[in-house]
């Protein structure tokens, strides 16, 4: 386990090896360090990442026997606290502000890059390590905004679309100019797609392999694009709506995700599409698949669908639905083609739209045929296409699933229970592009206030976390609890850090934000402020004397720990409640 925690926690941070007590004890430890000529013995760093810290308390607190058990294995409760330091909850750093909204945010698939594009038609490409900018791209000649960006999977090359009839394709890396404006400083590849004006992109995806681009557009169509030969290969005319977001459902490719405003989810097999056809006029030089039929059809929602997210294992599907509920999809449960066309239709708001009217109905209300798997509620899909997606499954495996919303929040859910297990609020508008590094506890929010901001997990003690110390006082083992604790409070009472706790020790750094909630900071500095009550209290005459000598030398100021300084809360952490 410490293996594989250190391994871990090198992607995150390059945190040092979780030391290994002599004994199993840390008071053992510390006798060994003031042995005269003993070597000293390893200790916690004071900005440890947030698994090494979990995966610490719990081996040491087995070690000394604080949960009720000994060497016992791992329980369900505890993995769920090592996942929960992997889950961003209040540490939050603003990334970049820009005077224009920020339309899509993403990652790249090892994680070092990540591309945001913003209605004043730029894209800006950072490296997740510093947040330095990497290139900047200009496109003068859109309509509108930037609707989609999407990154390969060998982080070479950005796909961008816009409400026009292309997709254009920019390389990145070294050897490339850091600002890059179309066909001025670089020339951007263009993939057209048909010679429709009117055409407008919704979403753009590369294909795994990275040799295609599939497009979901304005006329009820999706596009697939051959990179090698630098032509369509199908135009299928997939739904009676707009096509707003395309994803795969597999790391093959071959099986593909459509969502549409016609309110229907549809899975379809790029297999049995054939070989491309000729050319058709009607559908503007496309390749025209006119006779394809989906794999099957998921009907659940009331109203059209924002957005689409596949797990990557071929079985299970999220989607965001502007009825103002998030649903998980599987895909083994899909109903055929015409086994949908046998169903009543469903009644729709006709006069409602979502960009500047309040959901007229009850958000969450269940479709009589509702095929999907669960429902999650609680945000708001106004105003934008408002993204979601499953959590990394690299560190979470995939236990959670998050949105962005109208209201500014970006909503974090248990994918089994449904609970809210964080809501992520600081923007100022509607948070439409929501992105999760897929190696650590990072998560990426793009707002229309032109914020771009990183979410990471806040430590909550250097002690036992609140369900740590719930689980060591059912198991009847409080004495032990508190000793720990008790141990934790006299390291901070001597001016520094707990060893397990990553505060600073006078909490006036630049992370300070990060750690404004320490327990242990807080219970020590309560300690030091009512330590006159407890000797007043006390029953022993000379523990009396003592603190009246302690006020006369002190001049009656009450007395505090040497070194010690009371933590000062950011404006920031009060601004988020």
């Amino acid at each position: 386990p410490i293996g594989a925690g250190r391994s871990l926690g090198g992607k995150m941070g390059d945190c040092p090896e979780t030391p290994q007590i002599p004994g199993g004890s840390r008071n053992r430890a510390r006798e060994v360090e003031r042995q005269p000529g003993a070597p000293k013995a390893p200790s916690q760093p004071m900005h440890a990442c947030p698994l090494s810290c979990a995966l610490y308390r719990l081996l040491s607190g087995r070690a000394i026997g604080s949960a009720g058990r000994r060497c016992a294995a791992v329980t369900a409760g505890d993995r769920d606290e090592v996942v929960s330091a992997l889950r961003p909850n209040r540490g939050m750093r603003l990334v970049d502000a820009m005077e224009s909204r920020a339309y899509t945010c993403e990652h790249s698939q090892d994680g070092s890059l990540l591309a945001c594009g913003f209605q004043d038609r730029t894209i800006r490409v950072y490296d997740t390590q510093g947040w330095a900018l990497v290139k900047e791209i200009t496109t003068p000649s859109l309509r509108w905004t930037i609707t989609d960006t999407a990154l390969s999977p060998d982080s070479r090359w950005l796909a961008y679309s816009s409400i026009t009839p292309d997709v254009h394709l920019v390389e990145l890396g070294a050897h490339t100019a850091a600002r890059s404006e179309r066909n001025v400083t670089e020339v951007h590849e263009t993939a057209t797609l048909c010679d429709h004006d009117m055409l407008g992109v919704w979403s753009v995806q590369f294909s795994p392999c990275g040799r295609r681009l599939v497009a979901g557009a304005n006329d009820e169509c999706f596009y697939v694009y051959d990179r090698e030969s630098s032509r369509v290969l199908h135009r299928v005319h997939a739904h009676r709506d707009d096509v707003n977001s395309v994803a795969a459902a597999d790391v093959s490719g071959n099986l593909l995700l459509t969502a549409s405003d016609d309110r229907l989810l549809k899975l379809w097999d790029l297999r049995a599409l054939g070989p491309p056809a000729a050319p058709s006029w009607a559908s503007g030089g496309a390749p025209d698949c006119a006779r394809a039929k989906p794999c099957g059809v998921l009907p659940g929602h009331l109203e059209g669908l924002a957005h689409v997210a596949a797990k990557g294992d071929g079985h299970y599907a999220l989607t965001n639905g502007k009825d103002q509920a998030m649903k998980l999809w599987d895909l083994r449960r899909m109903l055929s083609e015409e086994a949908h066309a046998g169903l009543p239709p469903m009644p729709r708001f006709a006069r409602w739209d979502y960009r500047w009217m309040e959901y007229p109905g009850q958000p969450g209300a269940r479709h009589p045929h509702d095929a999907s798997v669960s429902t999650f509620t609680g945000h708001r899909v106004l105003e934008t296409l408002v993204h979601c997606d499953f959590s990394p499954a690299r560190t979470t495996g995939q236990r959670m699933v998050y949105t962005g919303s109208q209201d500014g929040a970006v909503h974090v859910f248990d994918l089994h229970t449904g609970q809210l297990l964080d809501r992520l609020a600081f923007h100022r508008a509607a948070v439409r592009a929501v992105s999760w590094h897929p190696d650590g506890a990072q998560l990426i929010s793009a707002s229309f206030d032109g914020t771009v901001a990183e979410w990471s997990h806040a430590y909550e003690g250097g002690g036992l976390t609140r369900a740590y110390r719930a689980r060591v006082e059912g198991a009847g083992k409080r004495a032990s609890a508190d000793a720990l604790e008790r141990q934790v409070r006299e390291e901070a009472s001597r001016g520094r850090a707990p060893e397990g706790c990553p505060c600073p020790a006078e909490c006036d750094s630049e992370d300070a934000d990060m750690y404004a909630d320490c327990d242990d900071c807080d219970e020590a500095a309560e300690e030091a402020a009512e330590s006159d009550g407890a000797s007043e209290t006390s029953s022993s005459a000379g523990d009396a004397e003592e603190l009246e000598e302690a006020r006369a030398g002190a001049g009656g100021a009450r007395a505090r720990p040497q070194g010690w300084r009371r933590p000062d809360l950011p404006s920031l952490s009060a601004e988020l409640g």
